[in-house]
């Protein structure tokens, strides 16, 4: 099977998470890089490594709010995704030493 080209990062970034939120695992390993220097560690996991193991633990993953960083590579067949490292989303700060103002209207 012919792997899409992917001529940009961003457009590689957003075929993968394109996949993601559909849930199409042979999407989003499409986007990855078929080597076995790939790594992959979603929050509090293990680091994954090599592009079986990254497939492997891709359908194992459940939603939560995570904050990603993501690494792309040029070769031959494009941009591929070398990277995803994942940790778990800060809460949100409320600061109630800080006054709420009224939204600004423009007429």
């Amino acid at each position: 099977m012919k792997k899409t080209t992917f001529l940009t990062p961003q457009e590689a970034e957003a075929a993968f998470y394109e996949a993601l939120e559909r849930g199409d695992l042979d999407a989003m390993m499409e986007v990855w890089a078929e080597d076995d220097e790939v790594s992959c560690i979603h929050p509090g996991g293990p680091r994954l490594t090599g592009y079986e193991q990254v497939r492997e633990a891709q359908g194992q993953t459940g939603r939560s709010i995570v904050v990603a960083t993501n690494v792309y590579m040029r070769a031959a067949s494009g941009w591929r995704m070398v990277l995803h490292h994942g940790s778990p989303a800060p809460a949100p700060v409320v600061r109630r030493d800080v006054p709420v103002e009224a939204p600004k209207v423009l007429h």
